[in-house]
């Protein structure tokens, strides 16, 4: 039986899907290898619409006009994500594309009927971009980290698109390939049929939820000029009527996002782990489907 039978036959797609998976690594995601901290308040402000500066209705790299017939879906999506990067949601329209690849907006509704249409597209770009260069691990548990850490620097890098259309079903090629990898992890721990499914929906809804609450906070936090209004910080009449929370009030003050998600996905893993079946792998470290 098909390892994502279950859940794709609903899926369509016209490209066809990637050749099989290269050979397994062994090598361990090293959180250490990849600093915690988070774009700097300056990056953020030019990351999404708010305090950061705008671009003109020209190009943002002073590209001429495109030759005829060279717009197609790929280049109005990275356009689009450019877009999102420096002016936010608000900014993603029609006119605004036109005006970002000098072509009128017409052009650009030849290959989307809708914004709705970009969107979607979009949700499958960052698919794209969170598994360039992926490899599944021999160990699940290094792949399902390795795949919530990618997800977690797409949303960081681009936390305007990630708020906006992180987490909607885009039925496309990307996406699948995103099920397939995240099913293999499951499958390797030893879960076959409804329970993988339910396992596999389980680790992405909880992923894509909060990559994409975090991506929204900073969104915010750009537009109302830092973070003020996401510090947990209380100042209560009787501060001995909350003694747990007043013991802790300078931890709350300084919560590292990033660090708390890594504590997350360990959390989950070792939860996964706790139940996990793990049958004996197959001769070429592969277990059978």
């Amino acid at each position: 039986m098909p390892l994502v039978s279950e859940i794709v036959n609903s899926i369509h797609y016209e490209s066809s899907a990637p050749g099989a998976p290269g050979p397994c690594t062994e090598a361990r995601v090293d959180w250490a290898d990849w600093s915690p901290a988070e774009p700097s308040r300056t990056h953020r402000r030019r990351s999404v619409r708010g305090k950061g500066p705008r671009v003109s209705g020209r190009t943002a790299s002073g590209r001429g006009r495109l030759q005829r017939g060279t717009l197609s879906r790929d280049v109005i999506v990275t356009a689009a994500l450019r877009i999102l990067d420096v002016d936010g949601a608000e900014g993603l329209t029609f006119n605004r594309l036109g005006a970002e690849l000098s072509a009128s907006p017409t052009a650009v509704y030849r290959h989307f009927g809708s914004r709705d249409d970009i969107v979607i597209a979009l949700a499958d770009e960052l698919d794209r971009i969170s598994l360039d260069g992926y490899e599944p691990h021999e160990d699940w548990r290094e792949s399902l980290r390795d795949l919530a850490l990618r997800a977690w620097r797409t949303a960081l890098d681009h936390p305007a698109a990630a708020a906006l259309c992180m987490g909607r079903v885009t039925r496309g090629i990307h996406e699948l390939r995103a099920v397939d990898a995240v099913l293999e992890a499951i499958h390797r721990a030893g879960w076959r049929g409804p329970e993988a499914v339910l396992q596999y929906q389980a680790y992405t809804m909880w992923l894509l939820s909060v990559a994409s609450r975090n991506a929204a906070r900073l969104v915010q936090e750009a537009a109302d000029g830092g973070p003020e209004g996401w510090v947990q910080e209380y100042h209560p009449v009787n501060p001995a009527a909350y003694p747990y929370a007043e013991a802790a009030k300078e931890y709350l003050r300084q919560v590292d996002h990033t660090e708390v998600f890594l504590r997350q996905v360990e959390i989950l893993i070792a939860a996964m782990s706790a139940e996990a079946p793990s049958p004996a792998a197959g001769a070429d470290g592969r277990q059978a489907i």
